[in-house]
């Protein structure tokens, strides 16, 4: 369930304060870092100056649990590092700061300063657990911090650009972290509250930059990060700054899309180079595949889509380690994921459907700030919802009490108005399938008294009459078909692709029954389908989906034309992928078999040929001359090309289905039928997998 609200504010219970520390003047800190179920980091930076410190837990009744002792030192920019152990899970906890470098332990501060966190739930316990995240903060992002608190978050998530390094200088590179902690309801909030982070370009230190353009200077802003956040681990201990926090209802993986990207050959295609690096590609596999929680965050400061300008900042860049890592959630059938990035200045959310065997949901959340990039915003097939807004950020709430449990985003303003609220309850987030011919069946389009969608996407990918196009009751080979006249430029736009992202499998299968086709000598094109870009007809070329009639040079025959579009990786670092054109691709046929009769059609892509299926027969088999995944569409027009009008088809059209994977011929005989098609199976079912089921 998805409800947008406009202008509702959030009405808290408490007003926070930022309240000062004791001589707090040239202080960092105390801040909260990795809490997990039995122990807790910490860091606090007394100003420049060395010192003994001591940090000592207490329960609830101000008794202490554990304390841990740590050092100033002036090469780690004075910033101390606590790590206390011996805690439980879901328990409420104060702490204490003090100086102990005289040998007598001299009060810093306490629970009455706000010193207070709490251990998260244990995997596989019913709870309920609230996270922010924000990117792309400066100090006018103080009133996002200021609501945070106001909302009593459990977790706080610093999803990049938090804070604005752009530089490789460390002496610029620590004043800026110092700053950005202290400025004061930043301070306030991550003195009580855990807080993890992740880097994106411009706390990596350049914009845009990866891994070989700012080779020179990433040393020194990973050596900032480490000294200025409190985490258990950071990379591979060397290397990167990915890690994964466990909040028992919740796991969010942090990923690290700058340090190696690249640095060498991709894991998934040593022709290709990496984004992730093949330490953290092995790492979050394995990390994937062990996880309980019940919902998982692949989170980063990157957006998963294109960003459509010039920049190589996003996961379209690496659109192979991407989709070898959506496929193999798919394949594992693993539950409970959902994606979430940032960066772009505004906010975004977007639904991948059946991409995992259920629909990936996919939060972008920016800015925390008030600098706005309006141009950003750019179309994708499956966006739903966006806002252009300053000061803004996102919360996830993961309720296991409920039977389902229910994942809740809610994209909030810093004056708390919720601008949209998205509930998804686990069993929408869980793998299901067809069976036969119903397996990774995307659309279906039987137009037996309608032009509905039969298949599990449903109402998304309905068709829309244009100009007259009418579904003619028992002129089909079931029942109903859609007749086109050419002559009036009739045709149907389907708003939305059935297609995954960069499909590097699909089937296209339809059976027609021309009134006519075009005349020998003439320069008419009747096409049955093609894809469009942005869900709107246009002559914006989108079409990796393109089939149609043209004529041939003998006049007994015609020629059914095939074209397509996919996406080649660029060989100069720093440089976007590109989309290639490919057709046509001719296939000369009889007359006959499309005049006085209905002939089945099917096309089938997998990234290395185009092959052309007619009754049941391979009759085509077109090997591309650059291999791999489509490129984007974002909508279908049947019975014409991607314009609408101008080259449109004459006759009808029956049993139009679109699968996001490539049928074999077996199946493609039995789809066909000996010329009468069966209704195709529609319905899906759980898959077995090993979900984070909750304890009583």
């Amino acid at each position: 369930m998805i409800l947008s609200r406009q202008l509702r504010p959030f009405v808290p219970a408490l007003i926070l304060a930022a309240l000062p520390l004791h001589h707090a003047t040239a202080q960092t800190g105390p801040m909260v870092g990795t809490v997990k179920t039995t122990d807790a980091r910490f860091l606090y930076r007394p100003g420049a100056v060395d010192k003994n410190l001591r940090l000592t837990v207490l329960n609830a009744a101000s008794q202490v649990v554990g304390s841990s002792d740590a050092t100033s030192p002036a090469a780690d920019d004075h910033v101390a590092k606590f790590h206390v152990t011996g805690l439980s899970a879901a328990t409420r906890y104060t702490y204490r700061l003090e100086d102990i470098t005289g040998g007598t332990a001299v009060p810093i501060a306490g629970p009455e300063d706000g010193l207070k966190f709490s251990t998260p739930l244990s995997t596989g316990t019913k709870g309920v657990v609230t996270a922010a995240f924000a990117s792309c903060a400066n100090a006018t992002a103080e009133p996002v911090w200021q609501r945070m608190g106001l909302l009593g978050i459990d977790q706080l998530f610093l999803m990049g650009d938090t804070p604005y390094i752009d530089t490789a200088d460390l002496a610029s590179i620590r004043t800026k972290h110092r700053a950005f902690l202290e400025t004061p309801f930043m301070a306030s909030l991550i003195r009580s509250t855990p807080t993890a982070s992740v880097w994106d370009d411009h706390d990596f230190g350049l914009n845009n930059g990866n891994g070989v353009s700012f080779a020179a200077g990433k040393p020194n802003t990973r050596r900032g990060f480490v000294e200025y956040r409190a985490h258990e681990q950071f990379g591979t201990g060397t290397e990167g700054v990915y890690h994964k926090l466990d909040l028992g209802v919740m796991e969010v993986f942090l990923l690290d899309p700058r340090w190696f990207s690249e640095t060498g050959p991709s894991p998934v295609d040593p022709a290709k180079r990496t984004g992730f690096g093949p330490a953290q590609w092995q790492w979050l596999l394995d990390a994937l595949a062990a996880s309980r929680a019940p919902f998982k965050v692949l989170a980063m400061g990157e957006i998963w889509q294109d960003k459509k300008n010039s920049e190589t900042d996003d996961q379209f860049t690496y659109w192979f380690e991407r989709d070898a890592l959506l496929n193999f959630i798919r394949d594992r059938k693993i539950p409970g994921v959902v994606l979430l990035g940032g960066d772009i200045h505004v906010s975004r959310h977007l639904i991948h459907r059946q991409r995992l065997g259920y629909d990936l949901h996919d939060f972008i959340t920016s800015p925390a700030h008030t600098s706005v990039i309006p141009s950003l915003d750019v179309p994708h097939p499956d966006l739903e919802w966006s806002s252009q807004q300053p000061r803004q950020f996102l919360t996830l709430t993961a309720d296991t009490r409920a039977n389902p449990a229910v994942l809740t985003a809610r994209y909030l303003l810093h004056d708390g108005t919720v601008q949209r609220e998205v509930v998804i309850p686990y069993d929408q987030l869980t793998p299901k399938a067809g069976t036969g011919l119903g397996k990774d069946l995307r659309a279906w389009w039987n137009f037996d008294g309608d032009l509905e969608n039969e298949s599990v996407l449903g109402a998304r990918m309905h068709a829309s009459a244009v100009n007259g196009a009418t579904v003619i009751a028992d002129g089909g080979l079931r029942g109903g078909a859609v007749e086109f006249m050419r002559s009036a430029s009739q045709y149907l736009v389907v708003g939305r692709s059935a297609l995954d992202d960069n499909s590097a499998g699909h089937s296209v299968s339809l059976w027609c029954r021309p009134a006519s086709l075009p005349a020998h000598g003439s320069a008419e094109r009747h096409f049955l389908l093609e894809s469009t870009l942005g869900g709107t007809v246009s002559n914006a070329a989108a079409y990796t989906l393109s089939l149609g009639f043209q004529p041939a040079d003998d006049p007994a025959k015609i020629n059914l034309e095939l074209h397509t579009q996919n996406i080649q990786a660029s060989t100069t670092v720093g440089a976007t992928p590109f989309a290639v054109a490919h057709g046509p691709f001719p296939c000369v046929l009889d007359r006959s078999l499309f005049t006085g009769r209905w002939a089945h059609v099917v096309m089938t892509y997998d990234s290395t040929h185009l092959r052309l299926y007619v009754d049941g027969a391979e009759v085509a088999a077109h090997l591309l001359p650059q291999q791999g995944p489509a490129s984007e569409n974002g909508g279908l027009v049947l019975g014409g090309h991607r314009a609408g009008t101008g080259r449109n088809y004459d006759g009808r059209l029956d049993e139009v289905a679109i699968w996001s994977r490539v049928l074999a011929p077996a199946e493609i005989t039995a789809l066909h039928h000996g010329g009468s098609p069966e209704a195709l199976p529609v319905e899906v079912s759980a898959a077995d997998n090993e979900d984070g089921t909750s304890k009583d």
